[in-house]
């Protein structure tokens, strides 16, 4: 028991400092810059640094959200090569926890039976913008979520996530007006949502900005019926709000928890024993 829950400590002390960070992936990586003729991808840290450089230079402005969303788009490696199921599902070292969910989820498939999390395991999108952009990979909701919380988070900037038809985006508040930002895609617009429908001008902001980086396909996104728009409201059961579900957020506190006690119970028969 003693011996098990120090290896439980040990492993989330040691992901604390080493992080999985697939940009250390020679396969991945290699084969993005060759196709894609790019030289790097933005470290964690390096990024980090970025944001705050031009946070301390721009304050809570539209350039800022302009360049960070720059930044955040070259600081991940592209859905197309990293939004593999081998890259995304959860590992033991990241959460043990929900390792084991992961590993639940799979059973279930495995033996042809409905998992009720919907592979939110082996596919695995990270709320927390730490965990999401030391992994370095992207899928557009990820992206949306993760920047998000990080403009949230270390500059309490305000946001809405915008869910469209087959793409996701975000908007930040910033002086008491939302700015659309596509992080995935690395673009940022000087209007919200709301006033882009019905607005022949920003309707071909949105055409050349996604046409001018070949990726015409998106602007429909934006005109489908059903799109949604939702605002930061925690946790929440059985309905995709794009915040952390409950499970993440516990397992956060029970992957501590449960070794720390198993730590004092060993350490308490151990004493036992050797006073006998």
């Amino acid at each position: 028991m003693l011996f098990f829950s120090v290896f439980l400590l040990s492993l989330n002390i040691y992901n604390i400092f080493y992080p999985k960070d697939y940009r250390n992936d020679p396969h991945l990586i290699n084969g993005y810059l060759s196709k894609e003729n790019r030289n790097e991808i933005l470290k964690y840290k390096d990024a980090i640094k970025k944001f705050d450089k031009l946070y301390s230079i721009h304050g809570e402005s539209l350039k800022f959200l302009n360049e960070a969303t720059k930044v955040y788009f070259i600081s991940k490696i592209p859905t197309e090569y990293s939004w593999k199921e081998k890259y995304t599902k959860v590992k033991f070292q990241e959460n043990w926890v929900l390792y084991f969910f992961r590993k639940f989820e799979e059973t279930l498939i495995n033996n042809n039976q409905k998992s009720k999390y919907n592979g939110a395991y082996i596919y695995y999108q990270s709320s927390d913008y730490k965990f999401a952009l030391k992994r370095g990979i992207s899928i557009c909701s990820q992206d949306a979520v993760s920047f998000a919380n990080l403009l949230k988070r270390r500059y309490n900037i305000d946001y809405n996530i915008v869910g469209l038809d087959g793409h996701v985006v975000m908007q930040a508040k910033v002086n008491n007006k939302y700015y659309l930002s596509d992080p995935n895609m690395g673009l940022t617009f000087n209007f919200n949502i709301d006033e882009y429908y019905n607005n022949d001008e920003n309707y071909l902001k949105i055409k050349d900005a996604y046409t001018g980086i070949g990726r015409p396909d998106l602007i429909n996104s934006f005109d489908e019926p059903g799109n949604r728009k939702f605002k930061y409201t925690g946790p929440a059961s059985k309905e995709n709000t794009y915040n952390p579900d409950t499970i993440t957020i516990f397992s956060n506190y029970v992957k501590w928890l449960i070794p720390t006690f198993l730590f004092i119970i060993g350490f308490y028969l151990s004493y036992k024993k050797r006073k006998k």
